[in-house]
């Protein structure tokens, strides 16, 4: 979901054969107004665009680069959102990401935005107070790559949209999404880092697979990226919002909406490969059946790329990609992590060999730099399906 030099790079080898991994489908450089969110912290590949040209020549420039897909974001205008949209339309490229906060997010399912990464935008559409919200975010205003000073301005909005919820205006909202086939990304993991950063574990097992600089950045994030600014009520409140978009999640589920499951593995607490396991409880936690959770992460995300023929599903012909597993994930959904081998493109992949590279990939940690510079991602980044 984030664009950069050494995605495509790696991807070049996958395809050669001389890096072991998965196959890649790469967004642009995420596309905002200006300012944005990320304006000079260098952390992530972006774009900053005022205006509907500006956005027609990054849409153009990002499909010259080699870009799969476009990548849209919370700033832009209404202005640049639809020439976005009409430039990628033109290039036939998909745009997903981010509803912007300017744009209801019915209006982005109708425009052709194949999936809403997070639920901050849901909720506004569902509320009973939606026009007066509605003013209130167009009145926000941020200092470039100020993201604390944007998460404490929407904070309110999103609870009091939470306590406005009209369950009539939500039922046409997902009637929308199910009529547009827009697939919605709750990113649980990455919502619950930010709803409750206190409760993200500083010594977790899986630490020992990052590079020290990145914990580092990690716990940067979750001091001053989230919890700057919140007292005790905004503490409360957002431990709260959480409990409803799990609820939120569900009336969805009911509704139809097709769901992919993303973990935005650059947020903290977001373990690469790790956090998909961790998302899947999560969506078992919200409502999803086992078996729903886990079409969330295959057959769905087959089915939105248009390689449901190929992939998602296991049947003859299909590619060998799979996870073998000692217990059956229908019984209890934590059953997934109990992997006994991996195949991938035919691969087989042992127990023993698997925890060789796990093994690699902890010594390779150690010897990143302490002094290194970690990706902090926004929520979405890292997205693992």
């Amino acid at each position: 979901m984030s664009g950069a030099d050494h995605l495509h790079q790696w991807r070049d080898r996958v395809e050669a054969g001389s890096l072991l991994g998965p196959r890649s489908i790469i967004a642009s450089p995420l596309i905002d107004g200006a300012p944005g969110l990320w304006a000079g912290l260098n952390a992530v590949s972006y774009i900053e665009v005022t205006n509907g040209p500006e956005a027609r020549a990054a849409v153009r420039r990002v499909v010259r680069d080699g870009a799969d897909f476009v990548k849209v974001y919370s700033r832009l205008s209404p202005e640049a959102y639809f020439a976005v949209v009409d430039e990628a339309r033109r290039q036939q490229v998909p745009f997903v990401g981010h509803c912007p906060d300017n744009v209801p997010i019915t209006e982005a399912s109708r425009a052709g935005q194949r999936s809403l990464e997070h639920m901050w935008g849901t909720w506004y559409s569902t509320s009973s107070r939606e026009a007066e919200i509605r003013r209130a975010i167009t009145a926000i205003q941020i200092e470039p790559g100020d993201y604390n000073s944007w998460f404490n301005q929407v904070h309110p909005l999103n609870w009091l949209a939470a306590q406005s919820y009209q369950p009539d205006k939500a039922a046409a909202v997902f009637a929308e999404f199910v009529a547009n086939q827009s697939r919605q990304v709750p990113t649980l993991i990455a919502m619950r880092a930010i709803a409750m950063p206190d409760e993200v574990s500083r010594t977790d097992w899986r630490l020992k697979y990052l590079p020290a600089s990145t914990a580092e950045e990690w716990w940067w994030a979750l001091d001053e990226l989230f919890a700057a600014g919140r007292g005790p009520t905004e503490v409360a409140q957002h431990r709260e919002l959480f409990d409803r978009q799990l609820r939120l999640v569900d009336e969805m589920r009911r509704a139809g909406v097709p769901m992919l499951a993303g973990t935005d593995s650059a947020t903290p607490g977001c373990f690469p490969g790790f956090a998909l396991h961790d998302e899947l409880a999560l969506l078992v936690r919200a409502g999803l059946t086992p078996m729903q959770a886990l079409q969330a992460a295959t057959l769905e995300p087959a089915r939105f790329l248009g390689r449901q023929d190929h992939e998602g599903t296991i049947r003859r012909g299909n590619l060998a990609n799979l996870v073998l597993l000692d217990a059956n994930p229908l019984d209890d959904i934590r059953n997934t992590q109990r992997i006994r081998a991996v195949v991938v493109r035919g691969r087989f992949i042992s127990a023993e060999e698997r925890e060789r590279m796990l093994t690699e990939v902890e010594a390779a940690a150690r010897e990143v730099p302490a002094d290194a510079r970690a990706t902090v991602g926004c929520p979405c980044m890292g997205r693992s399906r």
